[in-house]
């Protein structure tokens, strides 16, 4: 894992801000983890901006701090790749099971991801910079 996933794993609160249609930015709250092959991932539905966005423009940048807020903290700057259903479901269930702790067994864990319109997005890091040794 490099230096970027070590300080996720430790810190999965971020803030995401991806580019909007008409140039502008959006910003979003958003959890990251750092999955079984090491790469920073996060989940929302299909119907959010920070989809929306991803799905047109693939640049992103997210700003992941420590839960104190004052502190050490990265800028993780790439290209993102969502991963939609049924691909997805596998990650899904990873992502929750690290997350939570446990998930619900299927079918009920599939239907759930289904109706909420679930998706992974895959942070592909380009740069970093800020104050967290990476």
């Amino acid at each position: 894992m490099d230096g970027a996933g070590s300080f996720v794993s430790e810190n999965p609160q971020a803030t995401l801000v991806t580019h909007r249609h008409d140039g502008g930015i959006q910003a979003s709250p958003i959890r990251v983890l750092v999955d079984s092959d090491g790469a920073i991932v996060a989940c929302t539905r299909e119907s959010t901006a920070k989809a929306h966005n991803l799905a047109r423009d693939p640049r992103f940048a997210l700003c992941v701090t420590t839960k104190e807020w004052v502190g050490p903290w990265i800028t993780i700057e790439g290209i993102a790749k969502l991963v939609h259903l049924p691909e997805a479901i596998e990650m899904l269930r990873a992502f929750y099971l690290q997350r939570d702790g446990s998930v619900l067994g299927d079918p009920e864990f599939s239907d759930k991801m289904k109706a909420e319109e679930r998706l992974i997005i895959r942070f592909h890091v380009e740069r970093t910079a800020g104050t967290a040794s990476v």
